[in-house]
């Protein structure tokens, strides 16, 4: 059985079709054998659904509605609180970053020349600084230097290995 008649019949029995569909399913069901058994088994499986008990549920209505709305309430109670702890951490982490020792974001002063103050370290004097430049402190490897390629033509040899096979 296609489908759609199925689907038809059923709607015929929740009272869901139109007059022309009414008419049609009306019409199997005088004419066909299979579309009348299926009638019968949709009705029966109609009748036991609604002879079947409700089961007793373990609180009332009353009291279900009100678990319901205390746990909406609380989900906003919820999110306050977090909202609350990430403004915080946020918070202490600018407080701690504008009062560090070595902060970025405060304005300094800039200083003239005769302010500041040199370090003093003992090696240090008023000479001027000298570089060897004909003795780099450190030791610069010289790079391999490939030699060209020459052939000798004149003997007919060639020096290339890779064109010996080239003649």
């Amino acid at each position: 059985m296609p489908r759609d008649r199925f689907e038809l019949l059923s709607a015929y029995l929740d009272g869901e079709v139109t007059a022309a569909e009414r008419k049609q399913v009306e019409e199997w069901l005088a004419t066909d054998s299979s579309m009348q058994r299926l009638h019968s088994r949709l009705l029966n499986l109609r009748q036991a659904f609604q002879s079947m008990p409700v089961p007793a549920s373990k609180c009332s209505a009353e009291e279900t509605v009100e678990r319901v709305f205390a746990q909406v309430e609380r989900r906003p109670r919820l999110s306050l609180v977090w909202g609350g702890a990430a403004i915080a951490a946020l918070f202490v982490g600018a407080m701690a970053t504008l009062f560090s020792t070595e902060n970025p974001l405060i304005p300094q002063v800039a200083k003239s020349p005769e302010q500041i103050e040199a370090p003093q370290s003992p090696t240090a004097s008023n000479e001027p600084l000298l570089i060897a430049l004909d003795r780099p402190l450190v030791t610069i490897p010289k790079a391999p230097v490939a030699q060209p390629v020459s052939s000798d033509n004149e003997n007919g040899t060639d020096r290339n290995p890779s064109s010996e096979n080239v003649r």
